[in-house]
């Protein structure tokens, strides 16, 4: 395989037969999603801490802002705002940075650095000591202003060879690899955590309730995001109470053959099955409702307080993304009615994100072969 170093060699020989054909491009975002949008999280990797460390990014090509062959002199970060306040500056950071296209994907990342260059993988700064700029307090998006300045250009879609007559990839890649740094917090705008949009659905009322307290309730953690675990959070239920959250892909449908919502509490209707406990449905759980036909059951176990957590994992597929999860609670309730239950109101949250990006880093050496691989994170810069 050959190295950054001899790759460079060729790169450079293309922008001399090509570099009049190209102008360099500005006002570039990447993600383009995310140009005057705040990250959803800040991070302080890599920079927030006085380790050396290597640090990767994989940004799809759906997540940029051109298209075509483009030649690039500098790339700028930039700083977090998600937390109010000014950011010192810090320095001396000496940093080496790697630009390539990959053929490999976010969701494909590899754990091993090496693994996600592509065929164009050229060094464009080499041991640069740099300061991080001081970040005064602003209200809004900050400016991408931690300039890397590349020692040589690079050129994104002008591969010198294309072995076997493979597609040219497209995906983007930069390497930060920090050989030495102070300590100090420094956090980045992250693209992390996204939004999920919420709809409240199905029935409940006043007196589904245990005894002195307020309605069983349902919370959706903010962001269902594909690849990352997702909480729901059960409120007034009884200390110690088991609890169950059932989940399915839809609210509608039918439970025990009669369509959604059904009240469980209906002294004139027909007796639900399972037979023999007609009596205890039709005088059983007024205001209460089931408002979901779960596939799913997860099981929790309220605290002191009447708290509980239900967490589940969400795949990582990007196919999952604008899917949605229908979820409700039932807490056991020894106070609340004859069925010994109370339930909440539906609640269906959408499958955000991520973003076509991932990031790959490690700790204690910038050389390091392989790192921890974390989808839908990572910076949020502006090429040049």
């Amino acid at each position: 395989m050959p190295t950054p170093g001899s790759r460079r060699n060729a790169a450079a020989l293309s922008m001399s037969m090509f570099g009049t054909l190209l102008a360099a491009q500005t006002g570039l975002v990447v993600p383009a999603a995310l140009n005057g949008v705040e990250g959803g999280s800040g991070s302080s990797i890599p920079f927030g801490t006085n380790q050396a460390v290597r640090y990767q990014c994989i940004y799809d090509a759906a997540e940029l802002p051109w298209s075509g062959p483009r030649t690039f002199s500098a790339i700028s970060l930039r700083a977090d705002n998600s937390v109010a306040g000014a950011i010192a500056q810090k320095g001396f950071v000496v940093v080496t940075v790697l630009m390539s296209t990959t053929a490999v994907t976010a969701a494909s990342a590899s754990t091993r650095f090496a693994d996600n260059w592509g065929p164009d993988a050229m060094y464009v700064i080499n041991a640069m000591p740099m300061m991080l700029p001081a970040q005064p307090a602003v209200a809004g998006v900050r400016p991408c202003n931690i300039d890397f300045v590349f020692q040589t250009p690079w050129a994104y879609g002008l591969l010198p060879a294309r072995p076997g007559g493979a597609a040219q990839p497209n995906n983007l890649l930069i390497e930060i690899e920090i050989s030495s740094q102070p300590a100090g917090a420094y956090r980045i705008d992250n693209i992390g955590n996204c939004q999920s949009q919420q709809v409240e659905f199905g029935n409940q009322g006043p007196l589904c309730a245990a005894a002195g307290l307020q309605p069983l309730a349902l919370v959706p953690g903010a962001s269902m995001q594909a690849g990352s675990p997702f909480t729901w959070t059960i409120r007034n239920a009884e200390p110690s109470a088991p609890i169950i959250v059932g989940v399915d892909l839809t609210s509608t449908g039918t439970f025990v053959g009669l369509p959604l919502p059904v009240a469980l509490f209906d002294p004139a209707g027909p007796m639900l099955p399972p037979p023999g406990l007609g009596a205890v449905f039709r005088f059983g759980a007024p205001d209460c409702w089931v408002n979901v036909s779960p596939v799913i059951v997860l099981p929790a176990v309220a605290d002191a307080t009447g708290t509980a957590l239900a967490t589940t994992a969400i795949g990582g597929s990007r196919l999952l993304v604008g899917q949605s999860l229908c979820a409700q609670a039932l807490a056991y309730s020894q106070t609340a009615n004859a069925l010994l239950l109370t339930t909440t109101k539906g609640e269906q949250t959408t499958v955000c994100g991520p973003l076509g990006v991932a990031r790959i880093y490690a700790f204690g050496n910038a050389l390091a072969t392989t790192g921890q691989v974390g989808i839908g994170q990572g910076a949020i810069f502006e090429a040049r």
